[in-house]
């Protein structure tokens, strides 16, 4: 079984502030559902559905892609040997947990209506964004041809 915690792919203080910038956005949302409003201004009906949406989809997206990993999962990259996952979701995305983590925070962002969570949703995707080409950087110099094959085959998002 693989380490949990891993060597953080970017600068560490850049890693572990978007993430829990992302984390304090989802956590906004879910005060805000239940029941305080945190909105900054009156924003259309469609945008908290749209939002739900993307919830439900980024959900969906985090649970297969963690059943697909099985133990490899790690909170930045692994120091011990590991296998490149190609099965399940990862056949149609190379990163499709982090595509999940960016649907909960635009959904996030979208379902408050709130200025300091828009600010730390848009940090976090950026952030994501930068842990995602550390980490594809880091998974061809461990797997070589192996993974530019499968870069070639598989787009890195959807």
């Amino acid at each position: 079984m693989s380490r949990f915690l891993g060597k953080p792919p970017i600068n560490p203080v850049v890693f572990y502030t978007g993430k829990i910038a992302g984390y304090i956005a989802w956590i906004g949302m879910l005060v805000h559902l239940s029941g305080t409003d945190l909105s900054h201004f009156k924003s259309p009906a469609v945008f908290a559905w749209i939002g739900y949406g993307l919830f439900a989809a980024g959900l969906a997206l985090v649970g297969v892609s963690l059943f697909n990993l099985g133990n490899s999962i790690s909170f930045g990259v692994p120091e011990e040997k590991t296998t490149l996952k190609l099965k399940g979701l990862y056949q149609y995305s190379r990163n499709p947990m982090y595509v999940g983590f960016s649907l909960f925070t635009l959904a996030s962002m979208l379902i408050t209506s709130n200025f300091y969570i828009f600010a730390l949703g848009i940090y976090s995707l950026v952030v994501y964004h930068l842990i995602v080409l550390a980490e594809e950087a880091f998974l061809k110099n461990r797997f070589g041809k192996d993974y530019e094959e499968y870069c070639l085959r598989v787009r890195r998002y959807i």
